[in-house]
């Protein structure tokens, strides 16, 4: 039979079924799995059933065989070669006779330029010994684990694989050298040729192990020596052939391993699903090393080791493994980070802790090679062999280089799956982030955070707490296990900086505690078990570098939590700090719309109230409706106002309302200090949230009382000229900040109003009184005489003419003049009673009009006058070295007796005090003694009022209200 090659498109290292192989082939399936039995065709299994696969290489090998040696496709049909004539030795030689060995040497040598194809090369020489020497058979059998296998044969029958301790085979393998056994000289010789009488069994030495044998078999005559070496001499170059063969087979496999190893590397690389590159992984480590099973075992941190993809393995193997057991050959592969095999594993040391596993799935090598990705290892790829494979040096490269390609592609797949997660993740948490923006409660913000965050994450329980000064308060939790369902807020409530959960926030950084029981920054829940195993997630709510609070998640359990839950923990309590800060935002804006509106609405009334308090021109009035108004707008226990009296510098209480009235009343003793001067000294409204804590505020005799206190300056035109204080009393009803603003607004209207009824009063006071003196003037007078006179009431009226003034003016000038009208002045306040009331009538003229009085009672007011007038110009007066006399003529009338209008009255007054001049200087004189000259007088104008050429005098009213010990209204 003649079979062509047909050319190729597939990878040398393809794979193809028994009907494809022999589709290309041309023969029937049957044919090649006996060529398979045979050992002709190399084969793979590549599941427990014992299905084969070939190479493609091996196939188009053994067709290159078949076209060089067209016999050979008629000699392998059968399951063992048959002989190619009959088995009869030739009869015209016997052993050892007419030997031509170099003819034969020759032939081999041809043979041996084929070293890729060595079943050519065997098939050669075992035809060329039997062709060539005198000899009935020549056989090559190669020692394999399982025993000899015959591979080649020539002028021999039927033959049988031997076992390894087979006779003449085991004895030449062992020695090293030929041995000649046969029937008359080897006792109990069993023929490895049947039907010969001797046989020479020389072994072929392909490497420092013996790769087989060669058996040349004879009949009758006993071999000779040269035979011997013959034989020897061809074994050793079919040895040659077969190490080149190795030779080229092993840079075939190490071209075809690197071919298949990039192909493998980008089929994997060109892969995205972690389930199919493992699969991928398992079915390419199987083909490239040839192996009967294989596996990926996944291995994580602190967990069992799970078999992630396998062929052939049992799962009571896979069970047995998953504990890692210490030692094992794949502990160790992972400790030397590189592949480390062997063989006959359950008689191996390392696999000791594994040795009923090993027996009972019945594997005997095995080779494994740890996934790392930098310094982190992903896994372990584990390569089983049902017989012996020692793997060699250029194999155990592949594999690593193999699990090198394969960690990088787990690691890639497992990258786009973590990033493919994170973007669902990442929708997830936007989308749950909208739903809290949209939240504008604190409550709510975190019940949604309990309830929804399990979407991202499993847990047993969940914590919101929120930071209140230097408390964790709890504002949402929810247990999904009996142990968290009982739990309280009062239980959970915490401080910044105790417990694990006050450590992150104190610390802000978020932590993931695998076992919290363990940590030392935890704290055990009062009621609770102490050693629970329990897993813990903690992230802080951070906004603007501030923590806002802290979400916890607990699960039963060591290790419940990944990496992967922390940072997705904190991108969604990113969200969650931003809901509760636009909640507190909203919230802020709830309160400050609210103090708008009431402070709106309370300057809206304090409009109204200034409005009436500004119309208002009368001091005392002012204060009045100050307490009266200001209650409509804020609510007070106690106001008061106190005003600084210009000469001393002392506060002094003007007025009170209240429950502490009294004790606002008290007046100020010379160096007392408390809030009030420290605010009229600072000019600066207060607000005291609690009189008990600020050490300015004075305490009563009771002591410090819980109340607050609002103390605001009334403002003038050189600084605070009073105080305005209201108080509240209460532990919590206190004053707010919009209470202290609206009351510092009607504090400045008030002392506008202050200052305008000042203004007014003293624009009133200067236009009734004198500008030298002070005295009230003589339109003033005119205005208090008919006042008088329209009471009815009695009344009288006493008129002073200074004697000889314009002696003063012209001698001494206006000012002395000046000084000493304003000296009389003075005199005659303090001469006259406190309902008396003094004017300036003219020049140097004075009057009085004195309620009530008459006759006796009048004269008496003019005597004090004239005795206080007399003292100016005496000697040891103010104005005696000046040479000034001063003295003074009165005249007394009264009402109704010397007149019943303002006229008679002020005509009676007058003529009296002309008599009185008449009469000398310093006299007195009554109506009744001025009726002498009635005939002859009239009522003359006083003298004319020049302007004063000194400092003007306080107005007469200040001045009486001194005299009477009484506090003015102002005095700044």
């Amino acid at each position: 039979m003649t079979v062509t090659t047909a050319p190729l498109s597939r990878p040398a290292d393809a794979t193809l079924s028994v009907t494809k192989a022999a589709r290309l082939l041309g023969v029937h399936p049957n044919t090649i799995r006996a060529w398979s039995d045979q050992g002709r065709l190399r084969y793979y299994r590549i599941n427990p059933r014992g299905d084969r696969r070939y190479r493609l290489s091996d196939l188009q090998r053994f067709l290159a065989a078949a076209e060089t040696s067209p016999e050979q496709s008629v000699a392998i049909a059968p399951r063992r070669l048959p002989p190619r004539r009959p088995a009869a030795a030739p009869p015209a030689r016997l052993p050892g006779a007419n030997l031509d060995p170099g003819a034969l040497l020759v032939r081999l040598a041809e043979l041996a330029p084929r070293p890729d194809d060595v079943e050519s090369t065997l098939t050669g020489t075992v035809d060329a010994i039997q062709r060539s020497l005198p000899v009935s058979a020549a056989v090559v059998l190669e020692h394999r684990p399982e025993g000899f296998v015959v591979r080649a044969a020539a002028g021999s029958g039927p033959l049988a694989d031997r076992p390894a301790t087979f006779g003449s085979l085991a004895q030449a393998t062992r020695s090293g050298r030929p041995v000649v056994a046969s029937q008359s000289t080897t006792p109990g010789w069993l023929p490895i040729v049947a039907g010969t009488d001797w046989e020479i069994v020389a072994p072929i030495a392909a490497s420092d192990v013996p790769w087989g044998c060669l058996v040349v078999a004879g009949v009758e005559a006993e071999p000779g020596e040269n035979l011997v070496g013959t034989v020897a001499v061809a074994a050793s170059l079919a040895g040659s052939a077969i190490r080149g063969a190795r030779l080229s087979d092993t840079l075939e496999g190490q071209a075809r391993r690197s071919d298949a190893l990039r192909r493998v590397a980008s089929d994997l690389g060109s892969r995205l699903k972690l389930d199919s590159i493992l699969d991928a992984l398992v079915d390419h480590a199987l083909v490239m090393f040839g192996a009967d099973r294989a596996a990926v075992f996944r291995i994580r941190p602190g967990g069992p080791v799970e078999a992630a993809a396998s062929r052939g393995l049992s799962d009571r193997y896979l069970a047995a493994v998953r504990d890692f057991p210490t030692p094992s050959i794949g502990g160790e592969a992972v400790a030397q980070r590189r592949p480390v095999w062997a063989i006959a594993y359950a008689r191996d040391p390392r696999g000791q802790a594994l040795r009923a596993a090993v027996v009972q799935e019945g594997f005997d090598s095995i080779c494994c090679a740890p996934l790392y990705d930098d310094d982190e290892l992903l896994g372990l790829l584990t390569v089983y062999h049902d017989r012996p494979h020692p793997w060699a040096e250029d194999e155990i490269a592949t594999l690593d280089a193999l699990a090198r390609h394969a960690a990088m592609a787990i690691r890639t797949a497992e990258d786009y799956t973590r990033m493919a997660s994170w973007a669902a993740q990442l929708q997830s948490i936007q989308a749950l982030g909208t739903r809290l923006a949209r939240l504008a409660d604190v409550g709510e913000i975190g019940h949604a955070i309990a309830t929804e965050l399990r979407q991202l994450i499993d847990y047993h329980n969940v914590r919101v707490y929120r930071i209140d000064g230097e408390a964790l308060v709890p504002v949402a939790m929810q247990g999904q296990v009996g142990e968290y369902v009982d739990e309280t807020p009062e239980q959970l409530r915490s401080r910044v900086g105790e417990g694990i959960t006050g450590w992150v926030a104190l610390h802000k950084v978020a932590q993931n505690l695998p076992d919290a029981a363990a940590d030392p920054r935890t704290q055990t829940i009062p009621g609770t078990e102490d050693d629970l195993d329990e897993s813990m997630l903690l992230a802080p709510m951070l906004y603007e570098d501030e923590v806002l609070g802290v979400v916890v998640l607990s699960k039963l359990g060591l290790h419940q939590f990944r990496d992967d839950d922390l940072r997705l923990l904190e991108i969604y309590a990113s969200f969650a700090a931003q809901a509760m800060a636009n909640a507190d935002a909203t919230e802020r804006l709830r309160a400050q719309s609210a103090a708008l509106e009431r402070q709106l609405s309370g300057q809206r009334a304090l409009l109204q109230i200034t409005e009436s308090i500004l119309t208002t021109l009368d001091p005392q009035a002012v204060l009045e409706q100050v307490a009266e108004r200001l209650a409509e707008l804020v609510r007070y226990d106690t106001i008061a106002i106190e005003v600084v009296d210009r000469t001393t510098g002392l506060l002094m209480p003007l007025s009170a309302r209240g429950v502490d009235a009294a004790a606002f009343m008290e007046p100020w003793a010379p160096g007392e200090t408390g809030l009030a001067t420290w605010v009229v000294e600072h000019n600066e409204p207060v607000l005291v949230a609690d009189e008990r804590l600020d050490a300015r505020v004075n305490h009563g005799s009771d002591g410090p009382i819980a109340a607050s206190l609002i103390c605001l300056p009334l403002r003038g035109r050189e600084g605070a000229t009073g105080v305005l204080s209201l108080e509240r009393l209460g532990e919590t009803d206190r004053f707010g900040d919009d209470e202290f603003e609206l009351v510092k607004l009607f504090a400045a209207q008030v002392s506008i109003a202050l200052q305008n009824a000042e203004r007014h009063t003293a624009v009133e006071i200067r236009a009734r009184t004198d500008a030298l003196t002070g005295l009230l003037n003589h339109g003033t007078f005119t205005e208090w005489l008919a006042r008088s006179a329209a009471s009815g009431e009695p009344f009288s009226l006493v008129m002073i003419d200074l004697d000889d003034f314009k002696g003063v003016n012209d001698a001494f000038g206006h000012q002395a003049g000046d000084r000493v009208l304003e000296t009389v002045a003075r005199a005659i306040i303090g001469a006259g009673r406190e309902t008396d009331r003094v004017f300036r009538y003219g020049g140097d003229e004075f009057a009085l009009i004195l309620p009530g009085s008459e006759g006796v009672a009048a004269r008496a007011v003019a005597e004090r006058v004239q005795a206080a007038i007399e003292p100016i110009g005496e000697p040891g007066g103010p104005w005696a070295a000046d040479g000034i006399g001063v003295s003074a003529s009165i005249g007394v009338a009264s009402f109704p007796d010397d007149g019943r209008t303002p006229a008679d009255v002020l005509l009676a007054a007058d003529r009296a005090c002309f008599v009185a001049k008449r009469s000398g200087r310093g006299q007195i004189a009554t109506a009744a003694e001025g009726l002498a000259i009635a005939g002859e007088f009239s009522l003359k104008q006083p003298t004319p009022v020049d302007p004063p050429s000194i400092e003007p005098a306080p107005a007469v009213e200040e001045v009486v209200t001194r005299k009477r010990g009484k506090r003015p209204f102002r005095a700044a």
